[in-house]
């Protein structure tokens, strides 16, 4: 682990970041807020300063927790791991704390109603507004707390946006990438074109599977049931179910005839999902003019994302790191293993 580690630092701190800072989230926050104090005994002290800030050891400690459980994933984390995992939690603190400078410099503004509509998707996410609210009672937080969270996480959205789009993707460069990927990624596989409407309540999907039933419209009927519908496709926009995919909670779709509303199929104890077989589909190579959209978005997304990690990279060469316990973060931290940061070890 501890190879993986100094091989992909750079990775990893760039999932760090996007684990700690950017995360949006079906449900708020990766970890309830608490007090000072590690809760094990341990005595909780600066370990770091960050802009001439305390860096707790508590706070260092739960983030590494919290990415052991990440990575703990097929590898095995070691105590050999845990310094370069600290160093990492202590580089995406202070890549937050450029960040903000970031948002100031660039007079980033998110508006009342932005916030609002990210504090109603995060309480849509939980099946009542009561569990919600009993959610924020057991973690401690409040409306406030949330909402100040979400602006932050806005601007700093915005701030990727921004960088998105200075992006282009010439149409050669892009006609190159599907030459060169066509017979792996755009080949279509055989399979269903299906409309599928998954809902939070069994009741709601057997209202919808009535009314579809008696030849109502696709598209109406859901956004009838909009409150209870958890995920849908539009009618005119099928999706492609292989019949690789066709298993578990899928296996009921290879039966149905087409163009016939299933019956409500349940997936777990209250969630179930209604589906219309639309059209069978043969195997087939997807030509250029059909994916063009998608061979842009793929290329964007990868340039994107080397786009940030350089951004995020100058932010943590630009951070003023004091280090005041270097025995707790890596002995020595070579060219190789991470972005030169501005540190001083305090002997």
């Amino acid at each position: 682990m501890l190879r993986y580690l100094r091989s992909h630092v750079k990775a990893i701190m760039i999932a760090v970041i996007l684990l700690f800072v950017l995360s949006c989230f079906a449900g708020y926050g990766l970890y309830a807020r608490s007090g000072r104090g590690s809760g094990d005994g341990m005595r909780d002290y600066a370990v770091a300063e960050i802009d001439g800030k305390d860096v707790m050891r508590s706070d260092i400690e739960k983030g590494t927790m919290q990415l052991a459980e990440q990575l703990g994933s097929g590898k095995e984390v070691t105590s050999a791991d845990i310094p370069f995992m600290r160093k990492a939690i202590l580089d995406s603190t202070a890549i937050q704390a450029e960040l903000e400078k970031e948002i100031k410099s660039r007079k980033i503004d998110v508006t009342e109603d932005e916030i609002e509509e990210a504090y109603k998707n995060i309480m849509d996410s939980y099946p009542t507004r009561e569990e919600f609210k009993a959610y924020m009672e057991r973690s401690g937080i409040t409306e406030k707390q949330i909402k100040d969270d979400l602006k932050k996480q806005i601007s700093q959205k915005k701030i990727m946006d921004a960088l998105a789009a200075e992006i282009n993707v010439p149409d050669d460069e892009a006609r190159k990438f599907y030459d060169s990927t066509k017979t792996f990624i755009y080949k279509q596989p055989a399979g269903f074109k299906v409309n599928i409407a998954t809902f939070r309540s069994n009741e709601a999907a057997k209202a919808a599977q009535k009314s579809l039933e008696g030849g109502e419209n696709w598209d109406k009927v859901l956004e009838s049931h909009k409150s209870d519908v958890m995920s849908s496709t539009p009618y005119d926009k099928p999706v492609l179910i292989t019949e690789q995919m066709m298993s578990d909670s899928l296996a009921a779709i290879k039966d149905l005839p087409l163009n016939k509303v299933s019956p409500v199929i349940q997936v777990t104890g209250s969630e179930s999902y209604i589906a219309i077989k639309r059209s069978k589909e043969a195997e087939k190579q997807l030509s250029y003019e059909e994916v063009s959209a998608d061979v842009v978005a793929m290329i964007r997304n990868q340039k994107a994302q080397e786009k940030q990690q350089q951004f995020y990279e100058e932010l943590l060469k630009r951070a003023k790191i004091k280090i005041l316990d270097p025995s707790i973060f890596p002995a020595a931290v070579s060219a190789d293993v991470a972005p030169e940061v501005k540190s001083e070890d305090k002997q």
